[in-house]
């Protein structure tokens, strides 16, 4: 079993468009769109690797 330092925190959409100071509306249509930050699904459930949305805005918010 892994260590749990080396799993990532998971982020919900509400919580990612907090972080980023935008609607959950937003990440939606980047979702769809493909332009925002990396995504995960388990199930119907959509996460954010807080991790990779950091590193996606460092990298100036371009597409995944």
């Amino acid at each position: 079993m892994a260590n749990e330092t080396d799993v990532p925190e998971l982020w919900t959409p509400a919580q990612t468009a907090e972080y980023l100071h935008t609607t959950e509306s937003a990440l939606r249509v980047r979702r769809y769109r493909r332009s925002g930050p990396p995504w995960v699904k388990a199930g119907v459930r959509v996460f954010y690797r807080a991790d990779e949305v950091v590193a996606w805005l460092r990298r100036g918010g371009e597409a995944a």
